[in-house]
């Protein structure tokens, strides 16, 4: 009995022994196939990365890591700082190298189009480019509505919406932004009937109090 189990002990050591081995015979064929092929160090995802991930947000998610240069994909980066205000437009898998094309502006997909919240609707607006920022605006941009309104009696001005999505810019200049229903009946009844003005918002600046000709000449 005592002999059995002397034998089973020894047998587990070898064991261990051979595994031990087999690793660093593993690695070491490893490091033997990577002398003489050059490489370079990429950002490599070592864990992985939800859709929506910010580039600031990798943080350890992701390491430099020597790859062979035949096996670097074009444009592969080395550090996020090009990155850092974009997010991941899907899941990253571990072992994928991070490219500039895997992100892109929160909200945004890899198109540039807007990600539309479900409870908003898409009104299409097409000014002279004087009255929308000269169409410097971009898909995700965030923008203030003013109206100009003209009565028998006086003219005024008035903001009535403020940091309103732009989704998409169209090549001849006509703008399309989300808004709740009730707002997208104020933007269409203001384009049918008096003059609109559109400018950048992207501070979500409070809404101005409406002011007249008077106010400003008088």
């Amino acid at each position: 009995m005592q002999r059995r189990l002397i034998a089973a002990i020894v047998a587990i050591v070898l064991a261990g022994l051979g595994a031990i081995l087999l690793y660093n015979y593993v690695a070491g064929a490893d490091a033997r196939a990577m002398q003489g092929i050059q490489t370079s160090k990429v950002l490599v995802v070592t864990t992985e990365v939800p859709v929506g991930t910010l580039g600031s947000q990798l943080g350890t998610s992701v390491q430099l890591r020597d790859v062979p240069n035949v096996a670097i994909v074009s444009g592969a980066l080395t550090s996020t700082d090009t990155i850092n205000d974009l997010a991941a437009i899907s899941s990253l898998p571990v072992g994928q190298q991070i490219l500039p094309s895997l992100f892109a502006k929160a909200g945004t997909t890899a198109a540039g189009d807007v990600v539309v919240p479900p409870n908003l609707q898409l009104v299409s607006v097409l000014l002279d480019p004087q009255r929308m920022v000269g169409n410097a605006l971009t898909p995700g941009s965030r923008v203030a509505i003013y109206v100009t309104i003209t009565t028998d009696t006086a003219t005024t001005n008035q903001q009535i919406l403020n940091h309103v999505l732009v989704t998409k810019v169209g090549e001849d200049g006509m703008l399309t932004v989300a808004l709740e229903p009730r707002d997208a009946q104020r933007l269409i009844l203001s384009l049918e009937s008096q003059k609109v003005w559109i400018v950048e918002d992207a501070t979500n600046a409070a809404s101005t109090t409406p002011i007249s000709v008077k106010q400003i000449f008088g």
